[in-house]
């Protein structure tokens, strides 16, 4: 509906999701509080999660050829890994389906800002692909200054190339094998810090290599086994420029980093009313780090095990109960290894066939990343692995309406911080506390000419170590979509959102800084006429001056025009 261009404009309307972006441009997510460190991003169950810091960046993501995108908060389950603390967001691509199928789009915005998507697949027989290959660039966005003029935001041009290949083989109905590629390929500026000292920062290069190959297959007439290997490489160079123009490079930081492993899932009907889940995972780390060109390679490993089993069982027509565990475990660099028994329980009670309630309760971990263990600066071999507990409790309503609501709390302990020693240097320790409590609420309703989507999040939240409020959460929350069906095959989307103001401690300057609240309205219309879609997009549509994090102000209004076709039709 709202023609998205990459995983952070799929998101930022799902609930209790917020996107920021800041000193590193990248575009990162927060849900319910937990930022994009806690969470695990997956594609296809294969995660996607830089292994030196141990974070994510949404725009890396590109939105062709997704199917849908899964998001997971609160209690979840213990069989997809470790450091899971925060929620999981899968990412789907498509799969082949009976008919071919070859969309092309092609679309041209402010600042020269172009973008051309293949999303093409076909299943014959046993076989099958599907194929997605896409390329964005941009000479960067404005933004309004408080005062209402335009500018040119420095530095912020980018480009951008994502291929994506799937092939299928069905030997039976009963069973699949999959090998996958991908490759992604990048190239943008760092824009300033509007308040800061003034910097020339460049990659040249940030790419993503992944390869992957799995698949399922039955185990007996109710029972199943998905298992997967992967192989995901970042190799990274990042470019430290003395003058406004770049031409006279101070240095170049380069990471070659990689991610490999194996997981299985295997889902056993013991019973006609009891199900048991098991998971076996496994992923090695390694990162090769070099400060600048013919300088010392430094290089770090690790390795991360964990088993996970659930069992799931239908008491009554009404109750079911979910209860589990998962053991993790971090086989370090250097420093003593850690393991952490992570507990999940679970309680549903269906009164009507379109009401459920559920109450649950999950114990979590999150390792500690390799920059915080081996960073020359501040590491610290010694951390132990941060852990929070989570309760909720839900409902959903699902007749004429789709109503969905939470109550939830959470505590966390030993969290990772970096702390100021007297001899002035810093390093990490695990000497954070924090809570975090809250309330969702979803709300879905659709007519002939309609569909709607309201999401209003409440978060109470409190970094208990330092007695003040968390960086850049809000405490209000709210989201709206509407697609709405107009004469003469007009098709409206509009997209809204408001965030309360928010906190961020500058540790520099050693005080807290408001960060106002903020609000923006995105707005597409299209006219599907046969095989051809054109479309006109306005983000930003009022032109709002807004930031998420000091001194990174979002683009202004941006005015988009394009095209998608069905090439078969």
């Amino acid at each position: 509906m709202l023609k998205p261009l990459d995983l952070s404009e799929v998101i930022k309307y799902a609930p209790g999701a917020m996107v920021t972006v800041g000193n590193k441009n990248e575009y990162s997510l927060k849900l319910r509080g937990f930022d994009n460190r806690r969470i695990a991003l997956l594609v296809d169950g294969v995660p996607v999660i830089d292994p030196y810091y141990g974070s994510f960046d949404l725009k890396t993501i590109a939105a062709g050829g997704v199917e849908s995108v899964q998001i997971t908060q609160g209690p979840s389950s213990v069989l997809y890994g470790p450091n899971t603390m925060g929620g999981i967001v899968n990412v789907i691509t498509r799969r082949p389906g009976p008919e071919p199928r070859v969309l092309l789009s092609a679309s041209y915005g402010d600042r020269s800002t172009k973008s051309l998507t293949l999303d093409s697949s076909y299943l014959w027989k046993k076989f099958g692909f599907a194929a997605a290959a896409g390329h964005q660039d941009s000479n960067g966005y404005n933004y309004p200054d408080p005062g209402g003029t335009d500018l040119a935001r420095a530095n912020s041009d980018y480009s951008r190339t994502n291929l994506n290949l799937k092939l299928y083989y069905n030997p039976n109905n009963r069973s699949e094998i999959m090998v996958n590629g991908g490759y992604y390929h990048s190239e943008y500026g760092l824009p300033p810090d509007l308040y800061g000292r003034a910097r020339y920062w460049r990659f040249p290069n940030w790419d993503r290599t992944m390869l992957n190959a799995g698949g399922f297959t039955a185990l007996g007439e109710r029972s199943s086994l998905r298992f997967r290997a992967f192989y995901v490489r970042y190799d990274n160079s990042l470019d430290f420029f003395s003058n406004q123009a770049m031409t006279v490079r101070q240095s170049r930081s380069t990471f070659e980093n990689a991610d490999y492993g194996v997981f299985g899932i295997g889902d056993f009907c013991l019973a006609p009313w009891n199900s048991l889940k098991v998971s076996l995972y496994y992923q090695g780390d390694k990162v090769r780090t070099q400060d600048d060109v013919n300088l010392p390679w430094t290089t770090f490993d690790q390795a991360t095990f964990s088993s996970g089993v659930e069992d799931h069982l239908t008491l009554t027509q009404r109750w079911r109960v979910i209860f589990g565990a998962s053991w993790d475990h971090l086989a370090k660099f250097e420093g003593q290894s850690t393991s952490r028994v992570n507990p999940l329980v679970g309680l549903k009670y269906s009164p009507a066939e379109d009401l459920d309630l559920h109450l649950s309760y999950a114990a979590k971990s999150r390792f500690p990343s390799m920059n915080s263990l081996y960073s020359p600066s501040q590491g610290n071999p010694d951390l132990r692995s941060e852990r929070a507990a989570t309760w909720e409790i839900g409902a959903i309503y699902n007749r004429g309406i789709y109503l969905a609501g939470a109550v939830f709390a959470t505590e966390l302990y030993d969290m990772i911080n970096s702390f100021r020693l007297p001899s002035g240097l810093r390093a990490y320790f695990n000497i954070g506390e924090s809570r975090m409590k809250g309330a969702e609420v979803q709300l879905q309703k659709s007519w002939p000419w309609l569909m709607a989507t309201v999401n209003y999040t409440y978060l109470d939240h409190l970094n208990i170590s330092d007695n003040r409020p968390l960086d850049v959460l809000s405490r209000h929350n709210l989201t709206f979509e509407l697609d709405v069906q107009l004469p003469a095959r007009l098709r409206l989307g509009v997209a809204g959102l408001f965030a309360s103001k928010s906190y961020w401690y500058d540790n520099n300057a050693r005080k807290l800084l408001t960060i106002a609240d903020y609000g923006y309205l995105d707005v597409v219309l299209s006219w599907p006429a046969g095989g051809f879609a054109p479309f006109v997009k306005v983000a930003n549509v009022f032109d709002t001056y807004f930031i998420t994090e000091p001194g990174f102000p979002w683009r202004g209004r941006y005015i988009e025009v394009g095209l998608r076709t069905d090439v078969l039709k």
